[in-house]
């Protein structure tokens, strides 16, 4: 018989990632060793993004006052950024805040769960070492070249990456040696045995066929995910192997892809865009956008659970993150929804269906990194994602609407058009902020990256005007944003050889021929890719599984005649669905301890709003009006 999980319980089946978010700041002190060194390493994050975020909008006041832009910050920006994806990166693995697969390690024996987490810990080390060893020449070689405008040496630019490689392998065996002596040494035991099968295999591929090699290196690749090895590591070292093994090209061009992964001026509005969310959230802003949404539509039937679709779809232009969305919202308003008797398990369905739709809402990362490397705009991808997730938020309230008087509930009162203004009037300065943001990015007037330079300036300024920050406010969020970027920036970093690793071995030609022979169908291309991504957001979570496979698939779909920028939102949407559906979506973890409810009662309300969303991704799918309509009338796109 099954026991039910009690909510204090959860914390025991939340992937690392999510219990990251939402416990931030409970890591035990030391957790690099030594207390002095956590906090000179997250002060080193914490100061590369302020530096930039200053540089940034010193450039965006110069461009304003005389028309130039201050041309050394490209060069400034670059270090900045490998410093926060490598040294954050770095801490973030100790911190356990890197995305992993857990389905199959929460149901192993306990006995056998202190080995497996060493054999992690062990091939963390193997991999971080071994990068760090393979770039070394690269750095020596660096030392004389100079950079073309600040002409400072070339070494510094690389220098966050061999020193991150080497903080990693540190915490590997930090974290070895506070673990159980026995479970070491016999996960050192299978570790080398896999190392040693690894470099003594080259020969058994010389005459293999490059299908054959990219079948075991992908069988290779879901072993290390299901054992609970962090993603960001599975991609690198799955990158390496194929490398390795097929004698295609010398494995140093893993690491030294990883360093040009996480260059590219547009990634710095990642780590602006989370601090501004940071901030916003940890000020308590996003109440006065909860309260005015109540106002306007909590009395209709299903009360505040429309409010928390309508308060997602919102707050997913701040935050950038659905993750960051749902610990959010959920948070904010639990209390209200607790008092009002709102079941719990419900809360958490339409807190997750609410933000699987969150990933196409601009400013989303994962939109801006589609743009990024793709040949589609950002502009264009901000301005599609709007009415694809303005469909799917009716039909979540929809279906709400419909179980409200199964699910209980009381709704808010009517609120008078008084209260309406003044909710209005207090949630006005948080609403400019993606507002803003949007109008800023789309109008062309600046950067994504200059929009959320702006916008963590504009937060601050908000959060110290409403008198809702802590004197400690500017600490703690750059110290919960250093984590977080660090944990995306470093996959991104990791995806890029990996990408690229598969179009070497042409994977894509492959997919084009495999349709191409089911008969050359746009309807089961878009069928057979819509479940191909669920399955993909499931194991990768969304963002490595964009990074991989929308360069990919983008050009396939062009080929069956399906619209890109129409494929661009299925193609997000139906990643969302996977990393938000048991057992492995980490979104729906986050949601169950959000609302302190048992996974198991939360499952049994969350299936009917799953099976909802993805009858609504159908329709997207068949429909291209949807996402092409607004880009369309932009100009942006043909109609």
């Amino acid at each position: 018989m099954k026991r039910t999980l009690a909510p204090e319980e959860l914390e025991e089946v939340i992937p690392s990632d999510a219990e990251e978010i939402l416990h931030h700041g409970h890591v035990p002190p030391g957790w690099s060793g030594a207390v002095w060194l956590d906090k000179v390493l997250e002060w080193t994050v914490g100061a590369a993004i302020i530096a930039e975020l200053l540089v940034i909008l010193l450039n965006i006041t110069v461009r304003v006052v005389t028309g130039d832009s201050v041309l050394w910050t490209q060069e400034v920006s670059e270090i900045a950024l490998l410093t926060i994806a490598f040294i954050g990166g770095a801490i973030a693995y100790p911190k356990g805040a890197h995305m992993s697969v857990q389905a199959l390690i929460m149901r192993l024996p306990a006995a056998w769960k202190p080995y497996l987490a060493a054999l992690v810990d062990w091939l963390v080390f193997v991999m971080s070492a071994g990068a760090f060893a393979l770039f070394v020449p690269t750095l020596a070689q660096q030392i004389e070249e100079k950079t073309p405008i600040l002409q400072l040496p070339v070494f510094w630019v690389s220098l966050p990456f061999s020193a991150g490689m080497v903080l990693i392998a540190w915490f590997a065996l930090i974290k070895l040696w506070r673990q159980d002596r026995r479970a070491v040494l016999a996960a050192a035991g299978i570790a080398a045995a896999m190392v040693a099968v690894v470099l003594l295999a080259p020969p058994l591929f010389y005459y293999a066929s490059p299908n054959a090699l990219l079948g075991v290196v992908l069988a290779v690749l879901f072993l290390l995910l299901f054992l609970g090895l962090p993603i960001a590591f599975v991609l690198a070292l799955a990158s390496g192997i194929y490398l390795y093994l097929g004698g295609i090209s010398d494995v140093s061009a893993i690491p030294i892809g990883m360093a040009s992964g996480a260059k590219g001026f547009v990634l710095l509005a990642i780590p602006f865009f989370i601090l501004a969310g940071t901030v916003m959230n940890s000020a308590g802003l996003t109440l006065p956008l909860a309260k005015l949404v109540d106002a306007l539509i909590g009395h209709l039937r299903g009360g505040l659970l429309q409010v928390v679709v309508v308060t997602m779809y919102i707050f997913s232009g701040i935050s950038g993150s659905k993750v960051a969305d749902v610990a959010a919202v959920g948070t904010t308003m639990r209390g209200m929804l607790e008092e009002r008797k709102y079941p719990r398990g419900e809360v958490v369905a339409v807190l997750s269906a609410s933000a699987i739709m969150g990933e196409t809402i601009p400013p989303s990362i994962v939109l801006l990194i589609l743009g990024s490397i793709t040949t589609i705009s950002t502009t264009t991808l901000f301005l599609a994602g709007f009415v694809p997730a303005a469909f799917l938020a009716l039909v979540v309230m929809a279906l709400v609407f419909v179980r409200a008087r199964k699910q209980g509930g009381v709704a808010s009162p009517k609120a008078t058009w008084r209260a309406r203004g003044s909710a209005t009037f207090f949630a006005l300065p948080t609403l400019l902020l993606p507002v803003g943001m949007v109008v800023g990015i789309l109008s062309g007037f600046a950067t994504p990256t200059e929009v959320s330079s702006v916008a963590v300036a504009y937060a601050f300024v908000l959060a110290a005007a409403y008198r809702r920050g802590s004197k400690r406010l500017l600490g703690d969020t750059l110290r919960e944003t250093t984590t977080t970027a660090g944990m995306v920036l470093f996959i991104i970093a990791a995806a890029s050889p990996l990408a690229q690793t598969l179009a070497l071995a042409g994977v894509s030609q492959q997919i084009h021929d495999l349709m191409s022979g089911l008969g050359d169908s746009p309807v089961l291309f878009m069928l057979f890719t819509v479940v191909l991504l669920i399955i993909m957001g499931q194991l990768l979570e969304g963002l490595p599984a964009v990074l991989i496979f929308a360069p990919l698939l983008l050009p396939i779909a062009t080929d069956f005649g399906v619209n890109p920028v129409q494929y661009a939102m299925v193609l997000i949407i139906s990643m969302g669905i996977g990393s938000f559906a048991p057992p492995a979506g980490v979104g729906f973890y986050v949601a169950c301890a959000t609302a302190r409810e048992t996974v198991e009662n939360s499952l049994k309300h969350f299936w009917p709003y799953l099976v909802a969303v993805f009858i609504g991704l159908l329709v997207l799918a068949a429909v291209p009006w949807f996402s092409t309509f607004l880009p369309a009338l932009a100009g942006l796109i043909p109609f």
